[in-house]
């Protein structure tokens, strides 16, 4: 029996008689749908300034839906350097922020309904999730230190505030660092990207991958039965399949 499995595995992409390999996709793809859900409970961006008259430094952890720490401590110091107020940033985001974790997080759970020809489609969204928080980030940081009050006490020349590591700013120094929400998030990718490429193995071993849509049409009927390798022209695999059975 085990090397009638073995011959299997060479046979074709993954073990597709077992459900291991089915178990292993939903697994993942559960995994990271919950993931996605728990990152925006929690912080996805870290902002710690140190100054002279604040030697321990002041700290703003942002959310997706919120700032929290020092925020109004650093807009008083802001607003001597002519910035806005960081409550004014990311309005739009903020408010959209829950029901676009949703989404994703159930497109990450659909993946497992995806079929051969629409798995593809369930992968982006993920990927997306961080980037576009990376990039929308960055836009930020880039607008706040290029529209600088002209009025502002202090002149200083347009910046752009470092989005990870170490920077200064003025006489201040800064420590920025992604949160573990944004961790998650990127691991979710990773774990949906597993999943994704564990998936073709499977779709690519099916007999009715010529068949399949964005959809799966074979998923209730898992795993699949000789008669339909043999529609499919698969005689050897069919042939492997019945001998499993008959054993």
């Amino acid at each position: 029996m085990v090397q009638v499995v073995e011959k299997i595995e060479k046979l074709i992409p993954g073990p597709m008689i077992q459900t291991k390999r089915r178990m292993l996709v939903a697994f993942l793809a559960i995994s990271a749908s919950v993931l996605i859900f728990i990152s925006f409970f929690l912080p996805w961006w870290k902002f710690t300034l140190v100054a002279p008259q604040y030697p321990q430094g002041l700290r703003v952890t942002v959310y997706l839906n919120k700032l929290k720490g020092d925020v109004q401590e650093l807009d008083i110091l802001n607003h001597y350097i002519g910035m806005k107020k960081m409550e004014e940033a990311a309005k739009f985001e903020r408010k959209v922020a829950f029901f676009g974790i949703i989404a994703v997080s159930l497109v990450a759970l659909f993946f497992l309904f995806s079929g051969r020809k629409g798995a593809v489609l369930f992968v982006i969204p993920p990927l997306l999730l961080p980037v576009a928080f990376f990039a929308d980030m960055f836009f930020w940081l880039y607008k706040y230190g290029h529209e600088l009050n002209p009025e502002a006490p202090i002149k200083i020349s347009p910046f752009t505030p470092k989005i990870f590591g170490v920077g200064q700013v003025a006489q201040f120094q800064t420590f920025a660092t992604f949160g573990l929400g944004f961790y998650l998030a990127t691991l979710a990718f990773v774990l949906i990207f597993i999943s994704f490429v564990l998936r073709l193995g499977v779709c690519n071993a099916c007999p009715l991958k010529e068949r399949c849509s964005i959809l799966c049409p074979n998923l209730p009927k898992w795993p699949a039965k000789p008669e339909e390798f043999e529609k499919a022209g698969m005689l050897e695999r069919a042939k492997i399949l019945r001998s499993i059975q008959n054993d």
